[in-house]
């Protein structure tokens, strides 16, 4: 199931980074695994191993504290983040918060062209459960 994130809020280790996010999707699966026994009249599968990913679109920011820093001090390393697909940060059924450890593995400090915003879209692969909650805090 993919989640798409209209006026999201995203927040990698402990630095919020909604201001420069463009563009979010967290994408949960599960592996299948095939159960089908003689006799059955079709293939049976059940959820095997749960993966995910989590995609970002955003605009490079070299500031201290702020989306590349945040990123490149992560680089190689597994870190935590959370997404809230509804504006605000309440959390509520209505605004659920969603938790993941996600593995920085890759970055694109530099790209664009002259004249060109500096944006970067990347792929981080989940090194865990996605967790959703109604409650808690951001």
């Amino acid at each position: 199931m993919a989640i798409f994130l209209n006026a999201a809020s995203v927040k990698i280790g402990t630095v919020d980074i909604t201001d420069h996010v463009t563009s979010a999707t967290l994408t949960q699966s599960a592996d299948e695994l095939e159960v089908t026994a003689l006799g059955d009249g079709s293939r049976k599968y059940v959820a095997g191993l749960q993966t995910g990913t989590l995609d970002l679109e955003f605009l490079n920011d070299f500031a201290a504290a702020n989306v590349c820093a945040t990123l490149q001090s992560a680089i190689y390393t597994t870190v935590v983040a959370k997404l809230v697909p509804g504006p605000g940060t309440t959390i509520s059924a209505t605004n659920p918060l969603y938790t993941v450890s996600i593995l920085i593995n890759n970055l694109t400090p530099i790209a664009g062209a002259a004249g060109e915003m500096s944006t970067s879209s990347l792929s981080f692969t989940c090194n865990s459960t996605i967790v959703q909650t109604t409650t808690g805090t951001w």
